[in-house]
């Protein structure tokens, strides 16, 4: 998987395909949860969320590892650009794959349009893996498609899916050729589904998981 060649691209790419939705899912639970101290972002691209959450909590700690290097250098021009403070955030350059996260360091997790690129072998062994690096009561919030039960709804998910997968895979050499749920692997790390909202006739979700989160509503 390589997103350089894509990577300058990925804002107005971003913006053709769904305006400023993903942005919302990403963002939508930043005001709602308790200030995290040791932040672990995985994926985070051209570093939206992260500007997001650096204004939300300027004193955490973060760590934000991403297999693009360009991605990585525009999101902390990004940082810069919006006057935000880099000293405490650790950009990392590895394939989430193969990187060694530390045990139990972590209370925020972030995926924000990341497990969406991965086999199901592979979404299973990443939350195995994160769930090992996350403290006894941290949260994780994830972003990303999925495909609505039934109806108009589900056939408009999977002709949209369809396009994007077929041009990420040429653009960005995806090793996924389908959108797997991650659920049930995030039931199996301890985590609990706490809110979510949905998007776009159900064809986004942002999720707000928690080793002991708050309740639905």
């Amino acid at each position: 998987m390589n997103f350089d060649p894509i990577a300058p691209h990925y804002r107005w790419i971003e913006l053709l395909g769904a305006g400023g939705t993903l942005q919302r899912c990403r963002t939508a639970f930043l005001q709602q949860i308790p200030a995290p101290k040791n932040v672990l972002i995985l994926g985070e691209g051209n570093g939206r969320f992260l500007t997001g959450l650096r204004r939300q909590f300027a004193g955490a700690a973060v760590t934000c590892v991403d297999s693009s290097a360009r991605m990585l250098d525009l999101a902390r021009a990004r940082l810069v650009r919006h006057q935000l403070h880099t000293g405490n955030i650790r950009f990392i350059h590895a394939d989430a794959l193969a990187w060694p996260p530390p045990h139990k360091e972590f209370d925020l997790i972030a995926t924000h349009f990341f497990l969406d690129c991965f086999r199901m072998d592979q979404v299973a062994a990443l939350v195995e893996k994160l769930g090992a690096a996350a403290t006894s009561d941290a949260l994780w919030l994830l972003s990303d498609f999925q495909i609505p039960a039934r109806g108009l709804r589900r056939c408009r998910a999977r002709l949209i899916l369809w396009m994007l997968y077929a041009f990420f895979r040429a653009t960005a050499r995806l090793p996924a050729r389908k959108l797997v749920c991650p659920d049930h692997f995030l039931k199996e790390a301890g985590f609990t589904l706490a809110h979510r909202r949905l998007y776009e006739w159900d064809l986004l979700r942002a999720d707000w998981w928690g080793r002991n989160p708050a309740p639905q509503r």
